[in-house]
């Protein structure tokens, strides 16, 4: 029976606490809300209560049903006293809401309005700024002749260094091969040059010798020619006709002697042997005779008709073949010995050269070993506009067996002090600079740093994406010692600054419908008048707002061209 008393005091308990959380959730939320968040806090609730339930039944066995009695008639009372609290605070509520309505509808009704003040107008652009070393030398591989450079050693990026300290040292050993070729080169050309000078002067004797022999030839060839032609040709053929016909006169005379000796013997009375022997002996005589005339018979022929041809052929062709030796030599008296000369020139050219790359090359044996210039710190590369970009592909390459490229900047040595602030700034903003304008610099690295500049001086034409290029003096006297150059920074230009300005908001601005350059403001000079349209003269422009310079003074009221149509 206990235990029956005390599960419904517990019902009666929990039922008192959801009726009390039904009315303040009630009234503080809208009617449907309130309704649809009860019954979900309701069953929610009821659930952890009959948990709870269950869970103390057991403890609260031994209490007495007139307490049970007692807290149930309080829980009603209080719960009624919960109803009325509701019931008054919903009443409220919708009262307050109808007042904020009509407030808003007459703030409907009005148009918008803004008071015209003066106000402190500045101007500032921001732009990304470098830090960059005024006192830097680059250090360049710039050799004459010699290409390969294989690092042997170097030191790192950011190293401090003294002037005469090796910053990088390279493989000289296939230099030192071709210092030693180069060299031999210069030796043979030397003695090239040497020869060809000691050849000239016996070449030059030879050449005029040659001319004068050929010369001679020429004119004795020629001197026989006229002579054989008028004298010897003629005599020659007139030789053989004569020497012909002596052979015939000869061969007759002994003919005829014959005979007249054969008569003589028939008629005297002289012996037979006599006879027999001057007969015999003219017989002889007269064959060979006969012979001597048929051989000059031959001789005549051949002479006439063979050998003072071959002889024409022959003189002529030794003249044409002394002519052309004397033409040749003309010409090699002429021109070869100009252009021994030139050879001999050239040789000296050759050796010049020669001379001038062993020279060259020895030159280049000095950037075998890379030393600091001045005192510094190390940055690889070339600083390009404040930026050292190309630091990450010389890390790569400035290790052993690395291999740099010939006329490049291979490190910078850079004094960390004095240093000025490269920038640029876009074609919008360009306008508004003028040289000695202010400026406040600021490391990214801290931004509560600031440190006082100067814009120095600007570009006169645009550079890549059409940037002007800017310069700006810093005052660094305090600067921390980890401001180095290449570190980045925040520059804030003041371009325009006026006290007690007239600034209204833009979208109060608007534009003459027939003159886009013609601006004006609606004044409204009474609540209970129309606004009043008045020109104002446009300044300088900040965000949403615009600096009027004539037209509006302070205390005026403005109101928009969109509400007065309303």
């Amino acid at each position: 029976m206990a235990r029956w008393f005390t599960f419904l005091f517990c019902f009666a308990l929990v039922t008192s606490f959801n009726q009390v959380g039904e009315r303040i959730a009630y009234s503080e939320d809208s009617p449907a809300e309130r309704t649809h968040e009860s019954k979900d806090h309701d069953s929610e609730k009821k659930a952890e209560e009959k948990q709870e339930e269950a869970e103390s039944k057991d403890e609260k066995a031994d209490e007495s049903a007139e307490e049970k009695a007692e807290s149930q008639e309080k829980d009603k009372g209080e719960a009624k006293a919960d109803k009325k609290s509701d019931a008054k605070s919903e009443e409220d509520d919708s009262k307050s809401d109808s007042k904020e309505e009509k407030k808003e509808e007459e703030a409907k009704k009005k148009p918008k309005t803004h008071k015209v003040e003066t106000k402190d107008l500045k101007i500032v652009v921001t732009i990304d700024g470098v830090f960059v070393a005024e006192e830097a030398e680059e250090v360049i591989l710039r050799p004459e002749t010699w290409s390969s450079f294989k690092v042997v050693e170097a030191v790192e990026h950011g190293t401090r260094v003294r002037k005469g300290d090796v910053l990088v040292e390279f493989d000289d050993r296939k230099f030192e091969e071709q210092l030693a070729d180069k060299a031999l080169d210069q030796r043979l050309g030397e003695l090239a040059m040497m020869e060809a000078e000691e050849e000239f002067p016996r070449l030059e004797k030879a050449m005029e010798l040659s001319f004068a022999q050929a010369k001679r030839d020429y004119e004795e060839q020629k001197f026989e020619l006229d002579r054989y032609k008028k004298t010897m040709r003629p005599m020659t053929e007139k030789m053989a006709r004569n020497n012909l016909k002596s052979a015939e006169q000869y061969y007759a005379n002994a003919k005829e002697e014959l005979e007249q000796l054969e008569k003589m013997y028939d008629a005297d009375e002289i012996t037979e042997e006599t006879e027999e022997i001057v007969l015999k002996r003219q017989r002889h005589a007269l064959e060979m005779a006969e012979f001597y005339l048929e051989y000059s018979k031959l001789q005549h022929d051949y002479t006439l008709e063979v050998s003072m041809p071959r002889r024409d052929e022959s003189l002529e062709s030794s003249m044409k073949f002394a002519e052309l030796s004397f033409e040749r030599a003309k010409m090699l008296k002429a021109n070869g010995l100009t252009k021994k000369r030139y050879e001999m020139e050239k040789k000296r050219e050759a050796r010049a050269r020669s001379v001038e790359a062993h020279a060259k090359l020895l030159s280049d044996k000095a950037l075998m070993t890379l030393k600091a210039p001045t005192d510094g710190i190390v940055y690889y590369g070339a600083c390009v506009n404040g930026r050292w970009g190309s630091v990450n592909s010389l890390k790569n390459k400035l290790v052993p067996y690395g291999s740099v490229s010939a006329n490049s900047v291979v490190m910078t040595i850079v004094q960390p002090r004095p240093l000025y602030v490269l920038s640029s700034v876009g074609e919008k903003d360009y306008p508004k600079l003028e040289k000695g304008m202010e400026a406040v610099i600021s490391p990214v690295g801290d931004s509560e740093l600031e440190f006082e500049g100067e814009l120095e001086t600007i570009a006169s034409a645009p550079a890549g994406s059409n940037k002007f290029e800017v310069e700006l003096d810093v005052d660094l006297e305090e600067a921390p010692d980890w401001l180095l150059p290449g570190l980045t920074c925040k520059v804030k230009l003041t371009t325009y600054e006026a006290d007690d300005a007239v600034v209204v908001p833009q979208d109060y601005v608007n534009t003459d419908e027939d003159d886009s350059k013609e601006k004006y403001v609606l004044v409204l000079e009474d609540e209970d008048e129309e606004p009043v349209r008045r020109e104002v003269k446009l300044g300088k422009k900040k965000d949403k707002e615009v600096e009027i310079l004539k037209g509006l003074e302070e205390g005026d009221e403005i109101v928009k061209k969109e509400d007065e149509k309303k």
